[in-house]
Parts: C-alpha cells; structure tokens; sequence
C-alpha cells in the first residue's frame, strides 16, 4: 500500500510572526499568499487540507510533522518527485525563548499500557509464561535521570518518559526538578530498548510550550545509567508543502495482535473499519525505532495502539 510522506519544497526564509493572522493561519505579502498553520493540525486534518489544495501549498508545520506519515487512503493527490529535491535549508521560522516556572508537587505519576496476556506478539523479547505478580528487587532495573532545557539548562518539569516494548508501556513523568525514575522488569529489556521523551504537558505559564520528541535506543548498561536528556525547541518550519507517494506496509499493534494498516486508517478518518478506536491514542515510531522494538518485519515503521489514560 502506499503512504503519504510531507516533503518541504520550497523552504522560506519570511518570519512568520511578520505575516498578518487570518482565519487560515497568516498572509504573507513577500509572496502574496496564504500560509496555512498545520501545527496544531493531526495527520489527517493536514491531508484534507493538502488534497483540497490540489498539492500546492505554503505552510507552517513542526519538524515531528514534517517526519511523520500522512494517515490518508486517498491517493488522487499523490505526487513523486525526485529524491535529490530536498529540504536542503530549512530555516527555524520561529525563535523560542525558554523560561521555566516551576512548581509542582514533588511526586512521579505513573502510567502504563499493558498487552493482554493472550496476544499473539512477534517480538525479540520474551513474554512471562506465568500471570505477572509484584517484581522483587532483583527483578528490576531503576532507569533515572533528569531533563533539562537545551539553552538555559533548567530542569524540565512534566516532560513525559515512556518504556516502549510490544508487551508493555510504561510511561512517568519528570518533578519540579527535571528528574524522573521508572522501574523496569527486567524481562522487558533487552540488547535495544526504546525510550521515547515528549512534552505535551509542558507548560510555561499555563501556555504550551514546545520542545522536540525525541526517541531513544539504549542498551541494558545504558538503562543502569543516569540518562542526562536535553529539550530542544522543536523546529518550526516555513514554505511550499507537497505530498508524495512511498509504498510502505507499516506494522499497527493493537494489544499485541496485528490488525491491517488500511484498517487503522479507515478508523482514524472515521469510517467504517473492523478496527476500534474508541478510548485509544497511537504511538509511531519510524524504521529504526520500530525494528529495535519489533524486529525487522516493521521495517517499513510501527503503530503502536494504546489505551488513553489521563496525567
């Protein structure tokens, strides 16, 4: 099946804090047209919005966008183009200033997505062959460290790190202080284990602050470490936006059992589907994240769905 990748093809250099707001996003008079904001747009709200388009069109979106597939089984407004068309000087459009106000109780908040036991998962980690019960100390492994801004080096509070595996998701957040320490079974560990680090619930000022989602593939000896983590803006990038078509067959794991890709996209545009996202949210991890967590059948990248849960 083919998928819809976001390609920046005409980068620009105009500020975007220089256009004039509209009910689309800002109008810039360099070139005489309307930018449309994507950043607070999903997937597949950006993909109506290029197909209506015609595929021609000037945008504002974030460096996790522009690297993440479109979810969109239409393929009228597909366009290749060559390889050699790159985002060559691609500018930050906007500069983030970052001042944290830190002040929250002291405590981790824990949360985690379990497999049901009887899923059929294909994975190099092996599942317990007997109902899980409380871990004993030698079963574990205490994965901490802390979280600090990339500029001002301040500790990073509710920065959200989470245990990737096909069998479970643990997931805690940072204190006040940028630190965080989760306890992992060792059973769920292995020679590449997945840590990803977001910030959706970063706040500076009650306002929404964005930082960079960043993946990482650590060893067992890494996880013994204290893992020193940088936020790093997130890059917000300008210009001329096209869609292009790449075949691709994603892996989608919905409680450890694999459901069909077209499926998962039927259901997240809302159409009828044989795959149920009531109460569920998705991670997407790219080729390499999704081989260290699932093999090298999920070269082509991994849906991983999960239960919602509230902070």
């Amino acid at each position: 099946m083919k998928n819809k990748i976001l390609k920046l093809d005409n980068p620009c250099n105009e500020k975007w804090e220089n256009m004039k707001p509209n009910e689309k996003g800002s109008y810039c008079d360099l070139c005489s047209k309307n930018v449309v904001d994507f950043t607070n747009l999903n997937q597949i709200e950006i993909s109506e919005v290029i197909k209506k388009s015609g595929n021609k069109i000037c945008a504002r979106l974030t460096h996790s966008q522009l690297n993440s597939p479109l979810l969109n089984i239409d393929n009228s407004f597909g366009i290749n183009f060559p390889k050699s068309k790159v985002a060559a000087g691609l500018i930050l459009a906007t500069s983030l200033t970052i001042g944290q106000n830190l002040h929250a109780e002291n405590q981790n908040i824990k949360t985690e997505f379990i497999q049901k036991p009887e899923s059929k998962i294909n994975s190099k980690k092996e599942k317990p062959t007997s109902n899980p019960s409380l871990p004993k100390l030698d079963d574990i492994i205490i994965f901490k460290g802390k979280v600090t801004s990339e500029e001002l080096k301040e500790p990073v509070k509710n920065a959200k790190i989470t245990l990737v595996t096909s069998q479970k998701i643990l997931n805690v957040y940072t204190l006040t202080d940028g630190t965080f320490s989760i306890e992992i079974p060792i059973n769920l560990i292995d020679d590449d284990n997945v840590i990803r680090v977001s910030y959706n619930d970063v706040r500076e000022n009650e306002t929404f602050f964005r930082y960079e989602t960043k993946d990482y593939i650590l060893s067992k000896e890494e996880l013994k470490t204290d893992f020193l983590i940088e936020a790093k803006p997130e890059l917000i990038y300008l210009g001329g936006i096209k869609a292009y078509s790449k075949k691709r067959k994603p892996i989608v794991i919905n409680n450890g059992v694999e459901i069909k890709y077209r499926e998962f996209v039927k259901a997240q545009m809302g159409k009828k589907s044989s795959c149920s996202l009531e109460n569920k949210d998705y991670l997407y991890f790219n080729s390499k994240f999704a081989v260290a967590i699932y093999g090298k059948k999920a070269k082509d990248g991994l849906y991983i769905l999960t239960d919602k849960t509230e902070k």
